[in-house]
């Protein structure tokens, strides 16, 4: 059975698969621009008997230009059918969804007609209801004990379109950033029901304005609805991971899924403006916006906003301020059961065999009993690891150009409860490290890595973070820039739907890296070619 979706949204996906822009499909077709812009935005609706479809299906059908194309339209048209393959050719496919579509499009506007024309025929009866005074006098000073009215400014308006909308919010927010000593500074954002398929461009622009205004010393409150819809999760971790490690965000979730703002946006900043954004019809994406300057309007947004956070909502993530806290969390997570995914630039500290470390951590001069703390971490990390490798599978993902840093450079990107730093490593300690991984590849059948490229599109890439995931137990970041001697930001997130993205998102990060870059037998043969590069170069190191 088809999803029901409207045929602007429908073709929009369609356009955005193929990377293909509606000027382009305008010209192709041979219709004026303003008439796809119609289509996708829902103002039109292409009539039955038309030729637009069959000219739109042929258009999309000779334009997919290579494979990943071909894999992100597939996509799509698998998440338009409920995630059953649907029959035929991949043109026939298309024709089939922008059909369905178009049907659900204009049995929509049958049903808006039919409301609009009850709505007419009750309009008497609507001039003749009482007042609220009249029928429960006694709330007539309910509301903050006042009968005040107050005008709306000149400067309130009401925006339509969705990137409007955005980019009116974008100026909110720079507007906010030049404003230097302002008194709480709190920015206030929902993320419902964006449709970033639409908008992406935008939504990036509007990042970028949040951490230029926490960088000004704003802090932000986020109110995220969840469901079951992984795709739209994920499109917001691609959204928030920037925000989320400044450690300035406070992040929460809708716990009651039937809570009113579910099908809304709400942008507020502080004593200067906000954006209250509705639907105007039926399952539809948000299309118009009450802009608000008046600061008697922008005050009681923002006190809903709050009483939605105390009565509706959780917190999302955790920071950790003491990193003896998040070491304990860290081990904790790995004597769970589950499989574990972990991303980092390079090898993480468990890869090093216990002598190994605890050379390194002499080397630090650091006390004694801290040594034994770590160690002691360490033990009960592989110990966990030891117990579950038989039944769960452990996958990590490094830098590829991390192991040219090690073993070139001999830089390593050394992790211990107070800090990471970049420490060098001696050329015995690398082939150790080395010698050990291929040790864990070989005995375990359940542990593999893979090396993704630099240019991948993922915000997982990052040289200066760490991921891990423990399936339906946790979800660990931590953020650090040795090089700037920034402070680390470490949190964690518990909530299941979140930690279900990461582990999806994981995953498809996993199949996009080439299978030589992740087959067992080639990195093998790859890290052993390192060593012997390494014991080649150095003929002098005695062990060799």
């Amino acid at each position: 059975m088809m999803t029901n979706m409207k045929f602007g949204e429908c073709l929009s996906l369609l356009l955005s698969a193929l990377d293909i822009s509606m000027n382009q499909l305008s010209k192709a077709i041979n219709v004026d621009s303003s008439l796809v812009s119609r289509w996708v935005s829902g103002k039109r609706i292409p009539a039955y008997n038309t030729i637009y479809i069959d000219s739109i299906t042929e258009y999309f059908s000779r334009n997919i230009k290579n494979s990943f194309q071909e894999q992100n339209l597939n996509k799509v048209l698998l998440s338009l059918n409920k995630n059953e393959e649907l029959d035929g050719n991949i043109k026939e496919k298309m024709k089939k969804v922008l059909l369905e579509s178009q049907g659900y499009s204009m049995e929509c506007k049958k049903r808006e007609y039919l409301k609009k024309k009850n709505q007419l025929a009750s309009k008497d009866q609507v001039f003749n209801f009482v007042s609220m005074d009249q029928i429960c006098p006694e709330k007539q000073n309910s509301i903050n004990n006042s009968n005040q009215t107050i005008d709306l400014s000149n400067e309130d308006k009401i925006i339509f379109g969705i990137e409007n909308i955005i980019s009116k919010g974008i100026s909110l927010l720079e507007y906010a950033i030049n404003q230097q000593y302002k008194k709480n500074k709190i920015i206030y954002i929902t993320y419902n029901n964006v449709n970033t398929t639409k908008s992406h461009y935008k939504l990036m622009l509007l990042r970028n304005a949040l951490l230029n205004a926490i960088n000004n010393g704003w802090e932000v409150f986020f109110l995220l609805r969840l469901d079951n819809n992984i795709n739209r999760i994920i499109r917001f971790i691609n959204f928030i991971h920037p925000i989320m490690i400044t450690g300035r965000i406070r992040l929460y979730y809708l716990d009651k899924y039937g809570t009113c703002i579910a099908s809304k946006e709400t942008y507020i900043v502080s004593d200067i403006g906000a954006l209250s954004c509705f639907p105007t019809e039926p399952y539809s994406e948000i299309t118009c916006s009450f802009y608000l300057k008046n600061k008697a309007g922008v005050n009681i947004l923002k006190n809903y906003f709050n009483a939605i956070i105390a009565n509706d909502a959780k917190p999302l993530i955790k920071y950790h301020t003491k990193n003896i806290e998040y070491h304990h969390k860290l081990t904790e997570l790995e004597e769970s059961i589950g499989n574990r995914f972990q991303y980092k630039y390079c090898f993480t500290t468990f890869t090093l065999t216990e002598n190994l470390l605890e050379k390194v951590l002499r080397k630090k001069n650091l006390p004694n009993d801290e040594i034994l703390m770590l160690l002691d971490f360490h033990k009960r990390q592989f110990n966990a690891f030891l117990s579950s490798i038989k039944y769960y599978q452990y996958k990590d993902i490094f830098l590829a150009n991390s192991i040219e840093d090690l073993v070139m450079h001999k830089r390593f990107y050394f992790d211990y409860y107070e800090e990471t730093e970049i420490i060098n490593m001696d050329v015995e300690d690398i082939v150790e490290l080395l010698q050990n991984i291929i040790y864990l590849l070989k005995t375990y059948d359940n542990y593999n890595i893979a090396f993704m490229p630099k240019n991948n599109d993922n915000f997982l890439k990052s040289v200066n973070s760490y991921c891990a995931i423990k399936e339906r137990q946790a979800v660990l970041f931590e953020t650090f820039n040795p090089l700037k001697d920034l402070k680390k930001v470490q949190l964690s997130i518990e909530e299941n739907t979140l930690i279900k993205a990461f582990e999806e998102y994981f995953k498809q990060t996993w199949e996009q890296i080439a299978p030589i870059n992740k087959d067992k037998n080639e990195i093998i043969i790859m890290l052993q070619d390192q060593i012997d590069i390494l014991k080649r170069t150095y003929l002098s190191i005695s062990k060799f």
